[in-house]
């Protein structure tokens, strides 16, 4: 075995901290051939193919370490961590436990363990371990802010706010604090200072993908009549259909304006082209445009607060001929007419297999419960698998009664169509219930407990979507209850409706 150069572990850890993982990974594999049992080597490999979410050679290389070194504390760390990204929580913990035993003066086990007990949605506990992690190191920056984050879901807002701070005055540059200020600000409707901290996604440790840095960025809003402004949507499909109500006002003020979109939404942002030139691809000279802004930036240059939202709905519509064509295919009934989308499908986000977004879908046999509500035809809007399948599969056993609309919805143009034909849309927090807000149409939206930052916190409106009704789960995971409270809802909107005159 060859002595590594002192200097070697120090250049593979700033290339890991720099984001540079395929130099970092091609230093340990050189490494690795003239030390293939060197632990240390081993061990970083496996800490580059967690960050590159390949979790399931993560745990092969952590394993190899563990033989070689079976004292290895943060080895049984990092095991934990990536047995946590895997959904493995229970042998995540005990994994926590042996490194914590055998390396107890090492606060970032602490800390781990805590995240990992935050995931369950076990979060009294989960302070208990980020505050031994704190006594261990009162300077450990993460701790603090990740207890903040514990504290939020107990809701404890203004100590959660408290951690923050705390993390950002030991350390200013760490931009994870700032992101979690952001969030928990737009949340409560704080929006001067919530916009200002939401730039942080940026740089955060899981950063949003800037685009177009050979563009000069727009700064504000003055000035800008006849300039030549790229916007481009930077995040999802729900996003860009909430977000483009913005695009009319750079317009009003005498920007020239290209609106770059993803191609899936091109049909159903139609409206929006008399004030923009309306794209989903695009090359350009550098010179051809005088500023450029992500969408979610223009909240902040307009310096949007929560009495300022712009909310002229509708601000998008359906194609008439197709809303036609498509009435025809809505059976005739005295009942009224409710779609229903309970999944928004899931990410792909690691190479084996892992899923993550399960939390804001609900299952079918769960959803299916609303069949029991009278005077209700319900239709299925849902797009996308395993949802999509599972209907065709189970609809039978599991709600007969609801009609499967998925054959004739191509893209969001027949989506819009179809929401025009109901009564009232009922939908988990996906793109389709932005369409429906989006649309002015009644729209009550089935909200997860860690709720996306949009809906804001305690509320079951909407300043975005006039028409939109919130429905919050109180505890997390709970959706039984929500569906409960949905049922006696539309029982009386139901009742309201057919006897109306």
């Amino acid at each position: 075995m060859n002595q590594l150069d002192p200097n070697f572990f120090q250049n593979v850890l700033n290339c890991i901290n720099d984001k540079d993982l395929v130099q970092a990974e091609d230093l340990l594999l050189w490494a690795l051939n003239t030390n293939p049992k060197d632990a240390d080597v081993l061990r970083l490999l496996s800490v580059v193919a967690a960050l590159k979410f390949d979790f399931r050679a993560a745990l092969d290389l952590i394993d190899q370490v563990l033989v070689l070194t079976p004292q290895n504390g943060v080895a049984y760390s990092n095991k934990g961590n990536i047995l946590k990204e895997l959904g493995q929580y229970e042998e995540a913990l005990k994994n926590y436990d042996i490194a914590i035993q055998l390396m107890p003066g090492y606060a970032e086990t602490y800390n781990n363990k805590a995240n990992a007990l935050q995931d369950l949605h076990r979060y009294e506990e989960s302070i208990i371990w980020y505050d031994k992690a704190i006594a261990i190191n009162p300077q450990y920056v993460e701790a603090f802010c990740n207890k903040g984050n514990a504290l939020e879901w107990l809701g404890r807002h203004q100590e959660a706010m408290s951690y923050f701070d705390r993390a950002t005055a030991l350390n200013p540059q760490y931009v994870d604090a700032y992101w979690q200020k952001g969030l928990s600000q737009l949340a409560s409707g704080n929006f001067e200072l919530g916009w200002q901290n939401y730039e942080a996604r940026w740089t955060k440790s899981n950063p949003v993908k800037f685009e177009y840095l050979e563009i000069p960025r727009l700064r504000g809003t003055e000035g800008i009549a006849g300039k030549k402004i790229l916007i481009w949507a930077e995040q999802g499909l729900g996003d860009t259909i909430q977000f483009c109500r913005y695009i009319e006002l750079l317009c009003r003020l005498g920007a020239k304006i290209t609106f770059l979109v993803p191609d899936a939404l091109l049909n159903i942002l139609s409206p929006i082209q008399k004030f923009c030139d309306l794209r989903s691809n695009l090359v350009f000279q550098v010179n051809e445009f005088d500023f450029q802004s992500p969408l979610l930036s223009l909240p902040l240059l307009f310096g949007t607060t929560l009495d300022s939202v712009p909310c002229d709905i509708p601000y998008l519509n359906a194609e008439e001929e197709k809303r036609k064509i498509l009435q025809s295919q809505i059976l005739p009934s005295s009942n009224i007419k409710v779609g229903v989308i309970w999944s928004g499908g899931f990410r792909l986000l690691y190479s084996d297999g892992y899923l993550a977004g399960y939390r804001r879908n609900i299952e079918l046999d769960l959803i299916a419960k609303l069949q029991e509500i009278q005077g209700v035809d319900f239709y299925s809007l849902q797009k996308g698998d395993p949802a999509e399948s599972e209907l065709k599969s189970r609809k039978d056993e599991l709600w007969p009664g609801i009609i499967n609309c998925s054959y004739l919805i191509k893209d969001f143009s027949d989506t819009a169509a179809l929401i025009e034909c109901m009564d009232l849309i009922i939908s988990v927090d996906t793109s389709t219930a932005h369409l429906a807000g989006a649309l002015g149409k009644p729209v009550w939206i089935l909200n997860r407990y860690d709720s996306c930052w949009r809906w804001l916190r305690g509320r079951t409106d909407s300043p975005w979507y006039p028409t939109a009704k919130i429905y919050h789960q109180k505890q997390p995971g709970n959706w039984d209850e929500v569906i409960e409270r949905v049922k006696i809802d539309l029982s009386e909107y139901a009742q309201r409706k057919t006897t109306a005159p």
